[in-house]
């Protein structure tokens, strides 16, 4: 990314004037879920055509749409254990709880759709996803992930007011990426989580971090401009002054890096307002969207040849098929959240 557009771009939004909607509210939030469920389909398409600029720049933005994510997840997580006294009560049976039942649901259809492509369905069939640190759902790595969080987040604050729990969530995450490193798995599995812990320190510190954007937006919204450009290019760095070590390489660049980034995309959001009904729908549906489209991008790909026109149909055909598909997907999940939820 050019030094001089992330200056162009931080100039122009430090010229729009502050709105009076909090940028980090339910309703925010929501409507940025919508437009990250919109690139994470966008970046996955982009892997699988040939054709096109416009495609490619979506290329390398998985890791920073994936890093909103989880900082989403370690903010919203400790805002209400912030202000619900009772939020660890249960915590790890309603909260996997209200991840199983989609991911169930899910895992039906997956059976389904790769039964029909021949796939033997067996006990070996499962067992090889925990073999090889794999997922039924196509690109669905991004749950085993969020469940060892929740874990670890249970595991730090399930004692209210314990002084360790920040250093134990802290040494947890970080234990768990390098762990994620000693077992060869692909980067981008890993490179984005240290920004659910930095969802946490954003809400614990919250009042103090505003103050300080509000007293220097400008100087913070350039220095982060920069830094976006240089980590952008941290691989060509390292290289250059021969550091190859895969933990400091990915376990600990990478993640500043995707760290760097949702600070800069928050420093941009913090004079924004783009909630709206249509982002809000696409937000309320997000997570089924992230859980099915690897399923459409999948079916429609057998039918589409690459080429510059068949690129925009395939691309139009996955975001209208996974939208419609997650919106009736959506309410199966209620319907039986409603239900089962009473017996958790």
């Amino acid at each position: 990314m050019d030094i001089f557009i992330l200056l162009l771009i931080s100039s122009f939004v430090y010229f729009i004037p502050k709105t009076d909607v909090d940028y980090l509210s339910n309703r925010s939030t929501k409507s940025l879920k919508g437009i990250l469920a919109l690139l994470i389909i966008f970046h996955h398409v982009s892997q699988k055509i040939t054709t096109g600029e416009v495609f490619s720049n979506f290329s390398y933005m998985g890791r920073y749409i994936v890093a909103l994510f989880f900082f989403l997840s370690g903010y919203g997580l400790f805002f209400q254990y912030s202000i619900n006294a009772t939020y660890m009560k249960n915590f790890l049976r309603k909260r996997l709880t209200r991840i199983f039942i989609p991911f169930f649901v899910f895992i039906l259809i997956y059976v389904f759709y790769r039964a029909t492509l021949g796939e033997v369905i067996n006990l070996d069939f499962f067992l090889s996803f925990l073999r090889e640190h794999n997922n039924i759902i196509y690109n669905g790595w991004f749950i085993n992930n969020i469940i060892v969080l929740y874990i670890i987040f249970y595991v730090s604050f399930v004692k209210k007011d314990s002084k360790l729990a920040v250093f134990k969530v802290v040494v947890l995450t970080l234990i768990y990426i390098f762990w994620e490193v000693y077992q060869d798995h692909g980067d981008w599995e890993y490179v984005s989580t240290m920004s659910f812990l930095l969802g946490i320190f954003w809400m614990k510190k919250r009042e103090i971090v505003d103050r300080l954007i509000e007293k220097n937006y400008f100087i913070y919204l350039i220095s982060f401009s920069i830094l976006m450009y240089i980590f952008q290019n941290y691989e060509v760095i390292l290289k250059e002054i021969d550091v190859t070590n895969t933990y400091v390489y990915y376990g600990i660049v990478g993640n500043l890096r995707t760290m760097v980034f949702v600070v800069y995309f928050l420093l941009l959001i913090n004079r924004l307002n783009f909630s709206n009904k249509y982002l809000d729908f696409l937000g309320g549906i997000s997570f089924e969207i992230y859980m099915i489209h690897g399923l459409v991008m999948h079916y429609f790909g057998k039918f589409f040849v690459s080429s510059e026109l068949n690129d925009v149909i395939y691309t139009i055909v996955v975001l209208l098929v996974s939208i419609f598909s997650a919106y009736y997907i959506n309410k199966v999940i209620v319907f039986l959240e409603k239900n089962l939820m009473k017996a958790v």
